[in-house]
């Protein structure tokens, strides 16, 4: 629960640091710095990957290219326009977008329940854009925080077979590092710019978002799934736009429309039906993994992908899965 209501908190900080009617810090130095620092944190923890393959090398900066670099940058650029409980509404189809994106690697026709969960979920999305405004988001910014959220996606599916392998810190330690490292090479430039110009109580915002969001909820998630199992900590995933978008509202005077709740509701309304569909197709197995909950990731990460709900799976072993980000 910890880790979610830091993972539901992230995208408020995000939107007061970067926001172009908050502190309006550079997005690409703030990403830069962010993920930086919080390399530097999971640095102890590299010892552990030292005998590593090449190929696990290669799949650690494939993770981290979508769910490090891939995510933040787009989704922290458009920040800068879109308001925290809309990030968190359009974050909300991500379980919903593993399912499709698990449906295409592995080659399987998604049902039919999961299709209409995507009209319905699409529905959702087009009425936050035509309904936003200026003081919610731009459709511009609203599709690179879609596009985020969609390259998060396909890290939770890319990334289930390095953890099984290595284990969550070593592998999550791995992918922070090397998804941080474009982020602090296009933030460098602004880098001094962003250090010269950030107040304190922006400074306390940002270590709260490392050392918060980054690093303590991926390590809380991470031992509150060895006790709950995948299956039943990914419910708790379904607050994190409840806490971004009461969050919003209360700490940062965000507007909340009847269009953003209606939009919103759809989108979780899909997820829960893919959910739903992909839970009851395979029977429960206590000494398993359940491939029905989304994989956690090094943003504000979550569990390993889903199934796309056309048949029963194979139980997997059990494997904690490693929680990147925010958001």
């Amino acid at each position: 629960m910890l880790s979610v209501f830091l993972w539901g908190f992230s995208p408020i900080g995000t939107r007061y640091l970067v926001g172009l009617n908050q502190a309006s810090l550079p997005a690409l130095a703030f990403a830069g710095l962010r993920y930086g620092l919080a390399a530097a944190c999971f640095a102890p923890f590299l010892w552990q990957t030292r005998h590593w393959r090449l190929a696990d090398w290669r799949l650690a900066a494939l993770a981290g290219c979508l769910g490090i670099a891939g995510y933040n940058l787009p989704a922290t650029i458009g920040q800068r326009t879109v308001s925290a409980g809309l990030t968190g509404l359009l974050d909300g189809a991500e379980p919903l977008m593993i399912i499709l994106i698990s449906a295409i690697v592995i080659r399987r026709v998604p049902t039919r329940m999961t299709l209409i969960a995507s009209a319905i979920a699409l529905t959702g999305v087009l009425i936050l854009a035509h309904n936003s405004g200026p003081a919610l988001g731009d459709p511009l910014g609203i599709a690179l925080v879609l596009l985020g959220a969609t390259l998060w996606a396909g890290y939770c599916v890319a990334v289930p077979p390095l953890i099984n392998r290595h284990g969550p810190i070593p592998a999550t330690a791995a992918i922070m590092l090397l998804g941080a490292v474009p982020l602090v090479l296009l933030g460098a430039p602004q880098t001094p710019a962003l250090i010269h110009a950030i107040t304190p109580t922006q400074t306390i915002v940002l270590l709260t978002l490392v050392v918060g969001s980054s690093v303590l909820a991926t390590l809380c998630w991470n031992a509150g799934s060895a006790v709950l199992g995948a299956a039943r900590a990914g419910w708790f995933l379904y607050l994190v736009p409840v806490v971004s978008l009461i969050g919003g509202t209360l700490l940062l005077g965000e507007p909340v429309k009847p269009a953003e709740l209606a939009g919103g509701s759809l989108i979780l309304l899909s997820v829960y039906l893919s959910q739903r569909r992909s839970q009851t197709a395979s029977p429960p197995n206590p000494r398993a993994e359940s491939p029905s909950a989304p994989a956690s990731a090094p943003r504000n990460t979550r569990p390993p992908p889903p199934e796309t709900a056309s048949g029963p799976a194979s139980p997997a072993p059990a494997v904690t899965p490693s929680a990147p980000g925010t958001p």
